[in-house]
């Protein structure tokens, strides 16, 4: 049996998530502190791999949980209590695998206290290797690009990163997405589990942790719908501020500006579109049916999924990736 450690396992998750190594429990992790971030592996001459996960999360509350699924088949999910992730192959051939950070809780504390997504390592019979490269967009936002809610009302068991309208159009168009994305996070309200706004959470997995930017192909953000406590004016310096920070964290790189289905301060990011010389990402009539009003549940994430995907497809012949 061959072990890959984090610093092993990093090659094949850099461009699915904002993963790191860090050192959590005095074990060396792949870590991350976003949901939906993944794993895209091809496994050969193994029937099983086995993958070995921190139970991370705030104690007495739910756990976290992962998902796994095989050649784009269904996915399959479990809790990080159980340490162990085994992934049944159906024989020893060549094979797609992923795993994808699937749920946590809003009391996680993932910002000051080491409380994020931590995999310890990967164990095989055979071998893997990355899978093969495809265009990666970035995916900023909020608590709905991040995949909560989409299964119910209950946290970590019914998040759905794997399943929200993000993960469904990646899926559709053949897309690596990069979730960078928190709970009840904006431009000026601050996430929870310690996150802060949006200017502070772009460059940093955590409080003491630099992410050092990818090089997407795309970037979209979807943010707002958080902020809406706040004055028009107060969110429009805010978030013009903001689309200059993303535009100068990757540079030469497609922006486009998604209204939130809700069309909150809709006219406010159209503005800032027009004075930054962004694209915008119209959503009116997207969605339709939600958990609670305001995140969709899994029909309206497909439905929402299939819109994104319908778009992405242009923009992919647009810019000619």
């Amino acid at each position: 049996m061959t072990s890959y450690a984090p610093a092993a396992l990093l090659p094949l998750a850099q461009r699915t998530g904002r993963w790191v190594i860090k050192q959590v429990h005095e074990q060396d992790c792949l870590y991350t502190t976003n949901l939906g971030s993944s794993i895209r592996l091809i496994s050969h001459g193994s029937n099983e791999l086995q993958v070995d996960v921190l139970d991370n999360g705030q104690p007495a509350f739910a756990s976290q949980i992962y998902a796994w699924r095989i050649d784009n088949g269904p996915w399959h999910r479990i809790p990080a209590a159980q340490h162990h992730l085994s992934v049944s192959l159906p024989d020893r051939q060549h094979h797609l695998v992923e795993v994808s950070c699937a749920g946590n809780t809003d009391l996680d504390q993932v910002w000051h206290g080491n409380q994020g997504f931590a995999i310890t390592s990967i164990h095989s019979t055979g071998q893997v290797e990355p899978a093969a490269p495809r265009p990666v967009v970035n995916f900023i936002g909020d608590s709905i690009t991040a995949g909560c809610w989409v299964g119910g009302k209950h946290a970590a068991i019914d998040y759905r990163p794997e399943s929200n309208y993000v993960g469904l159009a990646c899926d559709q168009v053949g897309v690596d997405g990069v979730r960078i994305a928190y709970s009840a996070a904006g431009v000026l309200r601050p996430g929870t589990g310690g996150v802060p706004v949006a200017t502070d959470f772009l460059p940093r997995i955590d409080a003491t942790t630099k992410w050092f930017p990818n090089a997407p192909q795309l970037t979209v953000v979807n943010l707002g719908v958080n902020d809406r406590r706040f004055s028009a004016a107060e969110f429009q310096l805010a978030y013009e501020k903001f689309i200059g920070q993303v535009q100068a964290t990757f540079p030469n790189c497609p922006l486009y500006l998604m209204v939130p289905f809700s069309q909150t301060f809709r006219s406010e990011i159209l503005t800032t579109a027009r004075r930054y010389g962004t694209g915008v990402i119209e959503t009116t009539g997207w969605c339709h049916d939600y958990t609670d009003g305001l995140h969709p549940n899994q029909r309206g994430a497909v439905m929402a999924g299939h819109h994104l995907a319908y778009v992405l497809k242009k923009l992919i012949t647009k810019e000619a990736w």
